[in-house]
């Protein structure tokens, strides 16, 4: 006989066990923080904070094609000034010429077109890179625009500039926000965290005490919302799917996008939900939006109301960035008809792995779907034999068997 409660419980153990550690999250934070004071020692005066998942706290470990993968956990490393007191490549050459005449990190630095990597050595078989990505202050001019165009002015004064490879050697300054982003995040997701917050402190120092002395010390960024756990599974199934794809790394949607219609979606529940209820809501809402695919703006509201979490104005995919007014996120959807087909080619795939599989009668079925969503490798390592419905026999031993055995 199925029993949900528990198929739900060892789901959330294997996106738990993808998350990053305590012990790696505070060696991370140590590591940028150095590497901060490090630029500051050459002159350099830089802030450099998360963006992406480890801002979010929605971390999951990357690249299923590989098991033994790295984390990758993205900085921003802003330098003092703006764009005007810098050309894009002036900017980077400052940050480079420093960490590569450095003695602890030129050996472990590699130079990428959009920023630079350094590579940290395993702790217990898992290791992970920082990404340092450039930038300064976007200038007076550009916020002052993207403030008129916005329905969250407040968001903007944290704008900042990024360089941006052209493809023939040179840079361009590109306008980003990711302190806007997080703070438009955590505005949403602090409801969610308050209705959980007690019992997953409780339950993560139990699991913990050998690294925390008390509840009080878990530092807030490990805690974990039902919103953000529902990225996380939606995140680490997508990476899944896709990489069934040869083209899957080109094609699947960035995780920026998944963050901002999950959580737009979720200001529509209630804050007390479970995961497994956000996430049901979640993808239910993601399927009435795959009928923006064949459906006018105008039908499409007649039918499913006034939803907007994506449109598609005049027949072009829309999905606003929050903190910047001027970025469609799903502006590669209007020139790859792939990506948006597939997005919800995956949405129901998601729907049958998560969901659908919790009510299969057979065992054996529900651990093909976790296998088909997770990988064969992810639910093994957490979950080993079961659900897989043969049990291995014991070995006999002759000497201590019952008759007939004894007597060979």
């Amino acid at each position: 006989m199925k029993n949900i409660s528990e198929r739900q419980k060892d789901i959330l153990s294997i996106i738990t066990s993808l998350d990053i550690s305590p012990t790696m999250y505070e060696n991370a934070v140590a590591k940028y923080k150095a590497i901060a004071g490090f630029l500051n020692d050459c002159g350099i005066e830089a802030d450099m904070y998360p963006q992406g998942s480890f801002a979010f706290g929605t971390v999951v470990r990357p690249n299923t094609k590989n098991s033994t993968a790295n984390y990758d956990l993205d900085f921003i490393c802003q330098v003092k000034g703006s764009k005007i007191d810098y050309s894009p490549s002036e900017l980077r050459n400052k940050i480079e010429e420093a960490l590569s005449s450095s003695g602890t990190y030129g050996g472990k630095l590699t130079v990428c077109n959009e920023c630079f990597t350094i590579e940290y050595a395993d702790i217990n078989g898992v290791g992970f890179s920082i990404d340092i990505v450039p930038a300064t202050e976007e200038s007076s001019e550009t916020k002052a625009r993207l403030i008129a165009k916005s329905l969250s002015p407040e968001l903007i004064g944290t704008t900042i500039a990024i360089p941006k490879h052209n493809g023939d050697h040179s840079y361009r300054w590109i306008t980003n926000n990711p302190k806007g982003f997080r703070t438009w995040f955590d505005s949403i997701n602090k409801v969610f965290l308050a209705a959980s917050r007690a019992n997953y402190r409780s339950r993560l120092f139990e699991q913990n005490r050998h690294f925390y002395a008390s509840v009080e010390e878990i530092p807030s960024d490990l805690e974990r919302s039902a919103l953000q756990r529902v990225i996380q599974i939606l995140k680490y199934h997508r990476d899944v799917y896709y990489a069934k794809f040869d083209d899957g790394d080109d094609i699947k949607p960035i995780s920026a996008i998944i963050n901002t219609v999950v959580a737009r979606i979720a200001t529509q529940f209630t804050p007390s939900c479970s995961v497994f209820e956000l996430l049901e809501f979640v993808l239910g809402e993601f399927d009435i939006y795959a009928h923006q695919q064949k459906l006018t703006t105008k039908d499409f509201a007649l039918q499913y109301g006034n939803r907007s979490v994506f449109s598609r104005p005049n027949g072009k995919w829309y999905i606003s960035n929050p903190a910047n007014p001027e970025d469609n996120l799903a502006d590669k959807w209007n020139f790859n008809g792939k990506i948006p087909s597939t997005f919800f080619r995956w949405v129901t795939a998601a729907k049958d792995d998560l969901l659908t599989a919790l009510q299969q009668e057979d065992d054996q079925q529900f651990r093909a779907s976790l296998e088909n969503g997770f990988g064969s490798t992810a639910v093994s390592s957490i979950l080993g034999k079961k659900y897989c419905g043969v049990v291995t026999p014991k070995p006999i031993v002759a000497q201590t068997a019952a008759k007939p055995y004894r007597s060979l």
